[in-house]
C-alpha cells in the first residue's frame, strides 16, 4: 500500500482534541486499528495518518490508498455530492461503533469509544481529499481555539459561491505561485484598464481576506496560505519505515538466542546436579580417618597382702556353665535391623500408557521409524502400529508384570512395597504400601493393570517421592517413553533430590532408548536398566532391589 502525502499543516490557531489529556493523534494507531478490525480497511483509510514534523510544530498527513490525491473542491459538483454521501455513511458507521464501545463494561472500551467519537468530528470540506476512489479526511482530531468544541457539519457550497468560499481551491503544488501572488497578477490588468474600479477591488479583496481568515480559524492552519501538496513522503519518513523491519528482525534473532541460552542453562543445571551427586557418592566411599591408638595404661601397683589362714575344710569347686560364643555374621551380609528404625520402603511405579501394549522387544528406534512414516503421510504405518497394539502375544507390560511376580515375594519381610500406576495425564493411581503379609494382594493388583492413555511420567515421579515415608527409600520406574503430558521430568528429579537426597530412582527402560530415564537416574544417584525382554526385565528388577534383599546365607535360621 502506498502512503501518499496529502498536506502539511501547522498547529497555529488550533488545539488538539483528546481523552484524559492525551491528543488523539498520539493514539491514532489504536483508533485506526480498531476501525480496521471492526469495520474494514476502507473505513480506517477515511482518516489520514498524522505524522509529526518540524519538532512537532507541523503535521504531515498521509493517505493509505493508491492513486492521485485530488481535493474535494477540485472535483465536478456531481462527484462532490457522491463523495460526501460516502463520507457521511462511513462516519455514521464509525459513530455506531463508538457508541458500542462507550457502552462497554471496561474503562478502556469507554475511552476508545470517546476517542472514536471525537475522531470523526472533521473540519470543513476543504480538508477532504479523494485518493483514487478512497475519500480521506485530514486535520481530524483538532478544533479552532476561538470556536467551540463542536464543529459545524460539512456542507457543500453552492456553485455560484464556490470560487470565493473555498480556500482549498488555492492549494497548489510547491512549483506554483502562492494565492496572494496569483491574485495580484490577476487583478493588475483590471486596475490599469478601469481606474474607477480600484476602490471596489480594494473592498472586495478586504472582504475576501476576512472570509479566508475566518475559514482558517475553523480548521487546521496551513504552513503557508497556499497549503503545499506533497506527492512523496519525506526522506526521513521513508528511512524510518525502512528501519522498522530491520529492528524487528534483530529483535526476533535476539529472542531466539535468549531461548537457546535458557535451554543451555537448564542443561547445565542438570549436569551440575549430577556432578554434585557424583562427588557426594565418592566422598561416602572414602574411609574415615583411623583414630589414633590409645595410650598404654600403666598396671596398678599391687599391695602386699598376708596369706590367708588355712580353712578347716574346703568345699568342692562348682563348675561354671559353658557359654557358647556369639554367631559371627558373614562380612558380606547387611547389618541386622535396628529396633525403632523406620522400615525400608520400595515404591514400584508402572507405566500404564497405551504404548506398553506394543510387543516385547519393540524398541524406541523402531517406534520412531513408524512415527516418521506416519508424519510423512504413510497411512500403512499407522495401521501397522495399531495392529501391533491389539495383536496377541507378549507385551511390554507383560514383561514388567512377570518380573514383579518373581522378585517382589523374595523381598525381606521388613520391607514395605508401594505401588503406583500412571495411565492418564490427570490420573495417577496410588495403591499404597503393602507389608510382607500382603505381597500376594500386591502381585494380584499388578497383574490386573491394563495399559491405556498417556504418559504423565513427571507427575507420577513427583507423587511417588512425596509418598515415601523414609529418607533412604528406592523408587523403581517401569517405563517405555517420554512424558507426553507436558511435565518436566528433570526438574521433578531435582526437586525430589533436594528434599530427600538419599532417595534413589532406578529406571527399567522397556524400550531401550528413553533419554529422560537418564535424567531421573543421574540426578538421584540411581541407575538405568535397558531391558527389552522378559528375562532382561526380571534381571533388572533383581539388580534394582539388590540393596534391600537379604542373601540366603545371611538369613537367620528358623528356631
Amino acid at each position: 500500500m502506498n502512503h501518499s502525502t496529502l498536506v502539511r499543516t501547522t498547529l497555529t490557531g488550533v488545539r488538539p482534541l483528546g481523552v484524559r489529556g492525551e491528543p488523539l493523534h498520539h493514539a491514532q494507531e489504536q483508533i485506526r486499528g480498531a476501525i480496521r478490525r471492526r469495520l474494514g480497511p476502507r473505513h480506517a483509510a477515511l482518516l489520514a495518518e498524522p505524522v509529526p514534523h518540524d519538532l512537532g510544530r507541523a503535521i504531515d498527513w498521509y493517505a493509505d490508498a493508491d492513486g492521485e490525491a485530488v481535493p474535494l473542491n477540485a472535483l465536478p459538483i456531481e462527484r462532490q455530492h457522491s463523495v460526501l454521501d460516502e463520507v457521511e455513511r462511513l462516519r455514521n458507521d464509525i459513530e455506531v461503533l463508538a457508541q458500542r464501545f462507550e457502552a462497554g463494561d471496561t474503562e478502556d472500551a469507554r475511552l476508545l469509544g470517546k476517542a472514536l467519537h471525537l475522531a470523526v468530528r472533521r473540519p470543513s470540506n476543504d480538508y477532504l481529499f479523494l485518493v483514487g476512489d478512497q475519500p480521506v479526511i485530514v486535520c481530524w482530531g483538532y478544533e479552532p481555539e476561538a470556536a467551540g468544541a463542536v464543529l459545524p457539519p460539512p456542507s457543500l457550497p453552492a456553485p455560484a459561491a464556490a470560487a470565493p468560499a473555498m480556500p482549498m481551491a488555492t492549494m497548489a503544488p510547491a512549483a506554483t505561485l502562492p494565492p496572494r501572488m496569483a491574485a495580484g497578477a490577476a487583478v493588475l490588468p483590471a486596475s490599469a484598464a478601469f481606474p474607477w474600479a480600484r476602490a471596489l477591488l480594494v473592498g472586495l479583496l478586504t472582504i475576501l481576506l476576512v472570509l479566508i481568515t475566518s475559514h482558517l480559524l475553523r480548521g487546521c492552519a496551513p504552513v503557508d496560505p497556499a497549503v503545499s501538496v506533497y506527492r512523496e513522503a519525506p526522506q526521513q519518513q521513508r528511512l524510518a519505515r525502512s528501519v522498522v523491519p530491520v529492528v524487528r528482525d534483530q529483535a526476533a534473532t535476539l529472542t531466539d538466542e535468549l531461548r537457546e541460552l535458557q535451554a543451555r542453562e537448564r542443561n547445565l543445571d542438570v549436569e551440575l546436579a549430577s556432578l554434585r551427586e557424583s562427588v557426594r557418592r565418592a566422598v561416602e566411599l572414602c574411609p574415615p580417618p583411623a583414630p589414633p591408638p590409645p595410650a598404654e595404661a600403666k598396671p596398678p601397683a599391687v599391695a602386699s597382702v598376708p596369706p590367708p589362714a588355712t580353712p578347716a575344710a574346703s568345699a568342692p569347686p562348682v563348675k561354671a556353665a559353658a557359654v557358647k560364643p556369639p554367631v559371627q555374621r558373614p562380612a558380606d551380609c547387611p547389618p541386622p535391623p535396628v529396633a525403632g528404625k523406620p522400615r525400608t520402603e520400595v515404591m514400584v511405579v508402572l507405566d500404564g500408557s497405551d504404548s506398553m501394549n506394543l510387543p516385547s522387544g519393540f524398541t524406541t528406534a523402531q517406534e520412531e521409524e513408524f512415527m516418521r512414516r506416519a508424519r510423512a503421510g504413510d497411512r500403512a504405518a499407522i495401521m501397522e502400529l495399531r495392529a501391533m497394539l491389539r495383536a496377541p502375544g507378549q507385551k511390554r507390560i507383560d514383561d514388567a508384570k512377570q518380573a514383579a511376580a518373581r522378585i517382589i515375594p523374595r523381598l525381606p519381610g521388613d520391607v514395605d512395597v508401594g505401588y503406583m500406576v500412571f495411565e492418564e495425564c490427570r490420573s495417577v493411581q496410588d495403591h499404597g504400601f503393602f507389608g510382607a503379609a500382603q505381597r500376594g494382594e500386591l502381585v494380584g493388583r499388578i497383574q490386573g493393570t491394563v495399559a491405556r492413555g498417556g504418559t504423565p511420567l513427571a507427575r507420577a515421579v513427583q507423587q511417588a517421592g512425596a509418598r515415601m515415608r523414609t529418607d533412604d527409600g528406592v523408587i523403581i520406574v517401569f517405563s517405555d517413553g517420554k512424558d507426553s503430558c507436558g511435565g518436566n521430568v528433570c526438574a521433578v528429579a531435582q526437586q525430589l533430590h533436594a528434599m530427600k537426597p538419599r532417595v534413589k530412582i532406578h529406571v527399567i527402560d522397556l524400550a531401550g532408548g528413553t533419554s529422560e530415564a537418564t535424567c531421573l537416574a543421574t540426578i538421584t544417584g540411581g541407575r538405568v536398566y535397558p531391558a527389552t525382554s522378559a528375562q532382561a526385565v526380571t534381571a533388572a528388577l533383581s539388580q534394582a532391589t539388590a540393596g534391600v534383599q537379604v542373601p540366603a546365607h545371611c538369613r537367620a535360621p528358623a528356631q
